[in-house]
C-alpha cells in the first residue's frame, strides 16, 4: 500500500551522512552572486575574515583552519555524529562572523540558507544551540539540564548545558572545573537541602568532598588523600563525575521546588476547606 507524502515523512529516520553532504555542498559549493560573480559561502567568509572579532593572532581563515586543526572532508572515512555536529559550530560560527563584520564582501546570497539547514539538522538529530561570549556550540537536549539553566545564574547556565557537549567527553578538567562551580553555588544551599531529603544531600556533598573537586583527594602527601579514588581510573573517575553532576541538576530543581511548594500548599488549603472557603 502506498503511504502518503506525510507518513512517509514521519517514517523517516535521519541519515546524518546524508544531512552533513547537504551542508557541506551548501557550505562550499559556488552559487551566482547578485553582483554575477560565483563565489561559495567558504570564498565569501574567506574574503572577509581578516574582520572577524574572534580571529585572534590568525591572518586568514587558512591559517585559522591549520592553527585549531579545522579540516573537513568531503566524504569523510571516520565519520560520526561528533563530525557531524562539529561541522555544523565551524560553518554556524563562521558564518555568523561573516554577517556580523563590517566589511562583508559581496551579497547575503545563500548565506541565511545555512544558518537555517544547520539549525534544522541540529533540532532533528536531537541537539540544541547554547552560546557564551557570542560563540555557539551544539549539545545533546536534556530536559533536566535546559530546566536548570534558567533558574540558575547566568555565569553558570552555560556551563549547565555543555557538560553534555561531545568535546567534553573524556575531558576531566572541564566537567571537574564544571562540578566546582556547581558546588560553589549549593554549598549556601547545604542545609536547605538537608532539610528537604538529608540523605540526598549528604550523598552529594560526600561526593564533592571525596572526588578531588573541593579538595585534593589525589595526593597522597596531603590531609584529604583518598587512595581508592586516587587509583581510581579515568573512566570510572568519569562516571561519578557524570553522577556527581546529574545530582546537581536534581538539587537545584529540589530547591526551585521550595515556591512552588509554598504555592501547592496554599492550594490545597483552598480545595480542602469546608464549603469552598480556605
Amino acid at each position: 500500500m502506498r503511504r502518503n507524502f506525510a507518513a512517509v515523512l514521519k517514517d523517516a529516520k535521519i541519515n546524518i551522512k546524508d544531512e552533513y553532504s547537504r551542508l557541506y555542498a551548501i557550505f562550499y559549493d559556488k552559487y551566482l552572486t547578485d553582483n554575477g560573480s560565483n563565489f561559495s559561502i567558504y570564498d565569501l567568509i574567506e574574503a572577509s575574515f581578516s574582520s572577524f572579532w574572534f580571529r585572534g593572532t590568525c591572518v586568514s581563515l587558512e591559517d585559522f583552519n591549520e592553527t585549531y586543526d579545522f579540516f573537513f572532508e568531503e566524504q569523510p572515512q571516520n565519520f560520526n555524529i561528533d563530525y557531524l555536529v562539529s561541522f555544523c559550530e565551524y560553518v554556524y560560527n563562521l558564518t555568523m562572523g561573516y554577517m556580523n563584520c563590517n566589511n562583508a564582501y559581496g551579497s547575503f546570497f545563500n548565506v541565511q540558507k545555512i544558518l537555517e539547514q544547520v539549525s534544522r539538522v541540529i533540532d532533528k538529530i536531537g541537539y540544541m544551540q547554547s552560546s557564551e561570549e557570542g560563540l555557539i556550540i551544539f549539545v545533546e537536549k536534556n530536559q533536566a539540564a535546559i530546566s536548570v539553566a534558567e533558574i540558575v545564574p547566568k555565569e553558570i547556565s552555560y556551563k549547565m548545558i555543555s557538560y553534555n557537549h561531545h568535546t567534553y567527553r573524556g575531558d576531566l578538567e572541564n566537567k571537574r572545573e564544571t562540578l566546582v562551580k556547581l558546588a560553589y553555588y549549593l554549598e549556601p544551599k547545604e542545609s536547605v537541602l538537608s532539610g528537604m531529603d538529608n540523605q540526598f544531600k549528604n550523598d552529594l556533598f560526600y561526593l564533592f568532598n571525596n572526588l578531588g573537586l573541593r579538595h585534593n583527594n589525589l595526593d597522597s602527601e596531603g590531609k584529604k588523600y583518598k587512595e581508592f579514588v586516587a587509583k581510581m581510573s579515568r573512566e570510572e573517575l568519569e562516571h561519578w563525575y557524570d553522577e556527581t553532576y546529574q545530582m546537581c541538576l536534581l538539587a537545584f530543581l529540589r530547591i526551585e521546588h521550595i515556591d512552588r511548594k509554598a504555592s501547592i500548599n496554599e492550594l490545597k488549603k483552598k480545595v480542602e476547606a469546608k464549603d469552598g472557603n480556605a
